[in-house]
């Protein structure tokens, strides 16, 4: 298989559990803690994006045109925040509106990440020089703990 095929499935993965997610449950918390948790995954993933603005980016793990590896802002602390953005909303959805078909699904989106995340480091590996010394310097996903 090809990179742009694998890359190509993990996203369509990626997508398609967010939508179950959306549209399986109340997409608004029934807590206040929840709802707290869920605008902490909407600003990671604004400042996130906010930070890749001067880059060309591409929503599959491809390493296309990018002007340069991005290391400042929240990436100086954690490699994938938009992933764990996405980890976290749909964390929030599974726990307001449990049920154990949608733990399941919430698993293998999990894996699904941690799958993705390796394969777009190997590719960014080859891609950017600098990259072997950034990831020495960040989280992957969760600071302090992955």
């Amino acid at each position: 298989m090809n990179n742009r095929s694998k890359s190509l499935i993990y996203d369509v993965i990626q997508v398609s559990f967010l939508i179950y997610f959306l549209l399986t449950g109340p997409v608004i918390p029934s807590s206040a803690i929840l709802a707290f948790l869920q605008i902490v995954a909407f600003l990671i993933l604004g400042i996130a994006a906010w930070d890749m603005r001067k880059t060309k980016y591409y929503r599959v793990p491809d390493v296309g045109k990018q002007n340069g590896l991005v290391k400042t802002g929240i990436f100086s602390y954690i490699r994938n925040p938009m992933y764990l953005s996405q980890l976290v909303f749909c964390g929030v959805l599974l726990i307001n509106s449990f049920s154990l078909y949608r733990g399941i699904i919430y698993i293998i989106y999990i894996v699904n990440f941690l799958s993705k995340i390796n394969y777009e480091e190997k590719l960014l590996s080859t891609h950017f020089s600098e990259f072997e010394h950034y990831k020495k310097t960040t989280w992957r996903l969760i600071p302090y703990l992955y």
